[in-house]
């Protein structure tokens, strides 16, 4: 069993308990490319957008990648954790999630999202970093930027 398919099953379990549970019905991107989300890990609602620099930006999302993208959601226990761990052993501060970015396109085998992190120690900066989905592994980090570029 892959990484990704037990922290599905473990993911939908824990979604189930908290009552919060995204479906693909629910994922639609205003005219900005954006829509508003939540996770249980954080109080506030988070910016999904999609990365204008994709080729999805002008298709018609199908319904594979609302899939992945309820999944992403569904896993947040996981890089939530992941992501304030990479933080914390750097600031020794906790961040507060502002947005998670969509950096695939629909053809992509893994499903690669960034995370913009506001940081009272690095106000003006920020700290970003890029996941696969897949592998639940951070790919990238350093200032915000790294969470859209």
């Amino acid at each position: 069993m892959s990484i990704s398919r037990g922290i599905e099953a473990n993911c939908e379990e824990k979604t189930e308990k908290r009552g919060k549970h995204v479906n693909i019905e629910a994922i639609k991107f205003d005219d900005d490319l954006e829509m508003s989300v939540f996770i249980p890990e954080q109080h506030d609602s988070i910016r999904l957008v999609l990365s204008d620099e994709l080729a999805l930006a002008d298709e018609i999302m199908a319904n594979d990648y609302k899939e992945k993208i309820v999944h992403m959601l569904g896993s947040s226990a996981y890089w939530y954790e992941l992501a304030e761990k990479r933080i914390f052993s750097e600031l020794y501060m906790m961040g507060q999630l502002m947005a998670i970015y969509l950096l695939s396109e629909q053809t992509s085998s893994d499903f690669i999202f960034g995370l913009l992190f506001r940081v009272d120690a690095e106000a003006e900066h920020g700290r970003g970093m890029k996941i696969s989905l897949e592998e639940i592994t951070i790919i990238d980090y350093g200032d915000a930027d790294r969470a859209f570029c």
